[in-house]
């Protein structure tokens, strides 16, 4: 049986105090995927955020909690831009997978140190899906160098690890679709995604609607350099090998963050 999966926004502006009509949207689609998983009883979610990455080997969290405030690079000025944090982590099944990937053959590294840098996307999804902190999280990061069979082969081996300790799983990739930003300020209610990397977007999206797994891996190379898909849709090809989008996915919210392209689906559990 395939665990529930959701792709979900990373950028922080779902949390503004007075949002564009989108961000509150995709804000309010993000809890109802997190109301899913907890109705579904999943014991920990895998999380990929595409803004944790690295190029050396495949990190995984193994701190058992991550408290702070994050203050995000690029948004500071703005009230979305300094955000609290509090995420507990499966620490067993963190060292469970990272196990699973050396032995896999490639090369975990396990993080732990006090004020980790937790990452924007990683901030906006924990608060939104599970803002009382009941949950617990099981997260790898996003290797810049890694190919698409290698993110799938992550994936494929928290789900194992996570099947052999008994944990019942869900599975979270944290991503935008295209990726161009509108470089001035706007007024919220004037964001935009650009027409071609909308009509990509909507694509992408009405491949994975139907349930076309092999379709929106078959474009996402050429997806990524007509719209400058977020890390080159590395998100897909992790939810890919999780074994969780053979099936119809159900768009939630699709719409501008800044000039980006956002959405949220939802996978459930078959």
């Amino acid at each position: 049986m395939a665990p529930p999966a959701a792709l979900v926004p990373a950028m922080p502006h779902l949390l503004a105090g007075d949002p564009a009509g989108s961000w509150a949207e995709l804000a309010a689609a993000t809890r109802t995927v997190g109301d899913r998983l907890r109705a579904a009883g999943v014991d920990t979610v895998l999380l990929l955020s595409t803004q944790w990455f690295t190029v050396l080997g495949h990190q995984v969290q193994c701190d058992d909690r991550l408290r702070g405030r994050r203050t995000d690079e690029n948004w500071y000025a703005y009230d979305y831009g300094h955000l609290d944090h509090d995420l507990a982590m499966d620490v067993e099944l963190a060292h469970a997978w990272a196990d699973a990937i050396d032995a896999a053959g490639m090369q975990a590294r396990r993080t732990r140190y006090d004020g980790f840098p937790v990452d924007t996307g990683s901030v906006v999804a924990s608060r939104l899906l599970d803002p009382r902190h009941q949950g617990r999280w099981a997260q790898v990061s996003c290797n810049l160098y890694a190919d698409p069979s290698a993110m799938a082969a992550v994936a494929a081996t928290g789900v194992r690890a996570a099947s052999g300790l008994g944990r019942r799983l869900g599975v979270v990739a944290v991503s935008g679709l295209s990726s161009g930003l509108t470089p001035r300020w706007i007024r919220p209610s004037e964001d935009r995604v650009e027409p071609e990397h909308d009509r990509w977007n909507r694509k992408v999206l009405d491949a994975i609607r139907t349930g076309d797994r092999e379709a929106v891996l078959g474009m996402r190379e050429e997806f990524a350099a007509a719209a400058q898909a977020d890390s080159q849709f590395r998100a897909f090809a992790f939810l890919a090998g999780s074994g969780t989008v053979d099936r119809p996915g159900e768009v939630l919210a699709y719409g501008p963050v800044w000039g980006t392209g956002a959405a949220v689906v939802w996978w459930g559990e078959s």
